[in-house]
């Protein structure tokens, strides 16, 4: 019998590998025989990756540009971001501090972009969010749909696409602009305590469906969010957990579902998961978030926090921790908007960080200010004049 030889399909570079002293053995076959070996671990300079890739700073105008000049299209983001100070960046990068804002329909989950004076009189809508997977989430009579594992096991994408359409119509006289769905975590196991919210322990079905339901939800100018990206496949401890996976088993079971999400549908937004995965928390995760999601499947959308972040400082950049952290990483948004407890001194801000030697770039900060301001052109529907 003839050997075939092997097609190379794809190449992606190193991204969220097992970091080395945390290496496990893997169960694999090699030409029909079973065997463990041991997992590829990190070999690459994370740091000199994250230097070399650092945005460019945004040249201001020479005269203050009113938002509604974006939304018109007689001005660009990047010029209009140009002109924010550090506090006006600070406040489009965090959601307004807790959740049911007062200016959205009672019960909703919170907002961001326009949440403060200053922002508004700039021109910057507030944008409101609501839960959940199985219908809208507020202190109103809304439809009560089926929970995702039983959607899943329709194998129906167009009547899920037709179905969360419905949902989509609901969100608008409620002055919802996005929703917190789909979730879209793998059942990797059958005690996961949201199994019932996630559609399927096979990626391609999952990412399949979840797509579908992002094209409903977008079907009339409003925002889906899938989550929980990525590997938070359990409840206990989800914020506590660290999902330790190869690269292998990352890319094709892990991830797999929200790659063909994203490339097939398109979400305006993505929430990062609580856990960690292979020792970053995913709200703080560069590979995660710029290297695979934006670099290598080319996302151009928001990515939030889910609700709340932990803690925490940068390996590769000691002056980094927790907001200049997570902006590095470039999500965009911290929802609601609080850093750990109220008034707590290690919060440092963005703006405490820009003023560091060696701290988050105004250019990082602008970065991740334009994600948000392209978010509301989209919802608004408007072509941005680049």
């Amino acid at each position: 019998m003839r050997k075939e030889t092997p097609e190379i399909v794809r190449q992606a570079r190193e991204a969220a590998a097992v970091k080395p002293g945390c290496g496990f053995n893997r169960l694999v076959n090699r030409n029909g025989k079973l065997y463990y070996e041991a997992v590829p671990t990190v070999q690459k300079d994370l740091k000199a990756t994250i230097l070399s890739e650092l945005p460019q700073e945004r040249s201001a105008a020479s005269r203050d540009i009113p938002f509604s000049e974006v939304i018109s299209g007689n001005a660009s983001v990047d010029s209009f971001v140009a002109q924010l100070s550090p506090e006006e960046l600070d406040q489009l990068t965090h959601g307004h501090g807790k959740m049911n804002f007062c200016y959205g329909i009672s019960g909703n989950a919170g907002a961001f972009s326009g949440v403060t004076e200053a922002l508004r009189k700039h021109g910057i809508p507030a944008m409101i969010t609501a839960d959940g997977p199985s219908g809208i989430r507020i202190r109103r009579t809304v439809s009560l749909l089926p929970c995702g594992t039983a959607l899943a096991s329709s194998f129906n994408q167009e009547g899920v696409e037709r179905l969360y359409g419905l949902v989509s119509r609901e969100m608008d006289p409620f002055g919802i602009h996005m929703l917190l769905a789909p979730g879209m975590n793998i059942h990797r196991n059958p005690l996961c305590g949201r199994n019932f919210e996630y559609y399927s322990e096979d990626p391609y079905l999952t990412g399949k469906i979840a797509a579908a339901a992002i094209r409903g939800i977008q079907s009339t100018g409003r925002s889906a969010c899938p989550k929980h990206f990525a590997c938070n496949n359990q409840e206990t401890r989800r914020n506590r957990n660290d999902s330790q996976v190869s690269e292998r088993a990352l890319w094709e079971i892990y991830l797999k579902g929200f790659e063909i999400a994203i490339r097939e549908s398109n979400p305006l937004a993505i929430m990062t998961s609580y856990n960690k995965v292979n020792g970053v928390w995913s709200h703080y995760h560069y590979e995660l978030v710029t290297q695979i999601l934006r670099q290598e499947w080319g996302y151009q959308g928001l990515v939030i926090t889910d609700w709340w972040m932990q803690e925490s400082d940068s390996p590769e950049f000691p002056q980094l921790r927790n907001d200049a952290y997570r902006i590095r990483a470039q999500v965009d948004v911290l929802m609601p908007g609080e850093v750990g407890k109220k008034n707590d001194p290690k919060a440092h801000t963005l703006v405490d960080s820009l003023a560091d030697p060696g701290g988050v770039t105004l250019a990082e900060a602008q970065r991740c200010a334009a994600n948000v301001l392209r978010f509301i052109l989209k919802i608004e529907g408007v072509r941005e004049n680049a």
